[in-house]
């Protein structure tokens, strides 16, 4: 690496999934493989508002029949875009893509098992359930794996790449030139989205939540599991609450990290909470009189950044994360609230905000925000499968949606509901259960996870679906945002939780260690 571009602090104090990020080229280069594991619910969406092995074939049949075992071979996971592997087991598990017509056309399902790593192995895997939608969870599983090394001594962890997504039939979109899916072009959405869908192999009506747990189990059937630990993260918790609804004696434990409520549409309100998460990052600076020195009326300041973008988009030119050639494109109202929205993911690029928000402004220079999205779009682009995303959110949230306001004053504005009316009209609908928004109620040992200051799934949806849970217990970590489950200690808490399937006796006062990342003073991070 260029040493011109290292950042010592990063360096020093990202842990794992968080890599360390550099300064460079006007870019705060975060690795792609932060931003996949940041990927939140309905990015597929927010994309379209910038413009954007293994060896056995086995045969499920529908019905009461019992199942065949599943073949496994020795395979290597990988995470694309990043030097990550794992050594694993995996093999393909043949399904209706229709359940209710077994004769019609079949899709394989890819399965991976990393197993345990001592002889003494007990009998319920933990199964990891990717965020996205989109995200393939064989894929997303190696930037969460450190922190759960302990959880795996003895227990093997399953990883199925839900139907769409990484290699089990996935609905993946034609991919634009970066620049020109950094445009907004409201009047081409249409034609975008009809051509994703002429491109797939794929009815994209059997590519819900609902269906997808049903493969899981069958899934689970065909490896001879009786019981499952589940771990969702994002959308996960969203499949993984699916999951216990349709198969509650099968769930022996339950873990849901940045949880989505089953009563609400996810989208709807992910303009508000952005702008709550925002104000209080914004005004905890303020409160810090080093920060609030440097930085000062960042409110202002970004509230003239969004004027100015509306009403006089400009022309810039960075360079291209992928290809470092010069790239030259439009940036507007929308390609800046996006580039905000995902530094607000975690606590390291929310501790930069104020230095970017207060440069932009102050130099009319938007160059370094810029970078950080074209980083966001072009990670985000490969471990999201947009089509599957779309199924999802079609057929499970948009019917719920409210008609866009476009006077609404967010950051994001309409843009979230303006994208999904346009995409929505086009992309076929699945069924979704009567019941499918009910509360789910469980008396299944189950722990939840929220970051403080998570902007798209905040501690209070938590609360709101720990409600129907009778044996559960809520973690906020103090400073932190979207997705805690591998910070600091949290991974040993949730081992320990799993281990023992209780939460009685838990330790969990190590989370009090956890706290907002110190305020980026300069391009080389905090103050000594």
């Amino acid at each position: 690496m260029d040493t011109a571009c290292r950042n010592p602090y990063l360096e020093r104090t990202l842990p794992p999934p968080v890599q360390h990020a550099i300064f460079c080229r006007n870019a705060i280069l975060i690795p792609q493989r932060f931003h996949t594991f940041l990927a939140g619910y309905a990015s597929a969406l927010y994309l379209a508002v910038l413009g954007l092995a293994g060896v056995a074939n086995i045969a499920i049949a529908a019905g009461p029949a019992s199942h065949p075992a599943l073949a496994m071979s020795a395979c290597e996971l990988t995470l694309p875009g990043t030097p990550l592997t794992m050594a694993a087991e995996c093999g393909w598990l043949e399904v209706a893509e229709n359940p209710a017509d077994p004769n019609g056309r079949h899709i394989k399902l890819r399965v991976a098992r990393v197993p345990a790593q001592e002889r003494s192995v007990e009998p319920d895997p933990l199964v990891f359930l990717a965020g996205g939608p989109g995200q393939a969870a064989s894929e997303a599983w190696l930037i969460v794996a450190p922190a759960f090394t302990k959880l795996n001594k003895n227990r093997d962890i399953l990883l199925i790449d839900q139907r769409g997504t990484g290699q089990s039939n996935p609905l993946r979109c034609p991919q634009s030139e970066l620049a020109e899916s950094l445009a907004t072009d409201w009047d081409q959405m249409a034609d975008t989205t009809r051509q994703c869908l002429d491109a797939l192999v794929a009815d994209p009506r059997f590519y819900t939540t609902t269906i997808a747990m049903q493969d899981y189990d069958l899934v689970r059937a065909a490896l001879g599991y009786e019981k499952l630990n589940l771990l969702g993260v994002s959308y996960g918790t969203r499949a993984a609450q699916v999951y216990l609804r349709l198969f509650p004696e099968r769930v022996r434990t339950l873990v849901l990290d940045g949880v989505a409520p089953q009563t609400l549409a996810l989208g709807t309100e992910h303009a508000e909470k952005l702008d709550l998460a925002l104000e209080r990052i914004l005004a905890s600076c303020a409160a810090d009189t080093t920060c609030n020195q440097a930085y000062p009326e960042l409110a202002e300041s970004l509230d003239f950044l969004v004027r100015q973008l509306e009403s006089a988009p400009e022309e810039i030119t960075v360079d291209n994360p992928l290809t470092g050639q010069p790239l030259t494109f439009v940036f507007d109202r929308e390609a800046f609230a996006s580039a905000i929205r995902f530094l607000t993911y975690s606590a390291e690029t929310q501790a930069m905000l104020p230095l970017l928000i207060h440069e932009a402004a102050a130099q009319n220079n938007y160059k370094r925000i810029a970078s950080q999205l074209l980083i966001t779009a072009s990670g985000l682009s490969e471990s999201i499968a947009q089509g599957m995303e779309m199924s999802v959110v079609c057929a499970e949230d948009f019917p719920l949606f409210p008609a866009p306001a476009p006077n609404s004053g967010r950051l994001l504005g309409d843009s979230m509901t303006r994208a999904a009316a346009i995409q929505c009209a086009i992309w076929p609908r699945g069924d979704v259960p009567a019941d499918f928004h009910e509360p789910v109620v469980s008396a299944t040992p189950a722990l939840l996870l929220s970051g403080e200051l998570d902007p798209v799934t905040p501690p209070e949806y938590a609360e709101q679906v720990r409600a129907g849970f009778s044996n559960s217990l809520h973690l906020v970590a103090q400073g932190q945002g979207h997705g805690i489950s591998s910070r600091g200690c949290v991974g040993q808490v949730v081992t320990d939780f799993i281990v023992a399937a209780s939460l009685a006796g838990l330790d969990t006062k190590c989370l009090t260690q956890l706290q907002a990342s110190p305020w980026f003073m300069s391009l080389t991070g905090p103050n000594p």
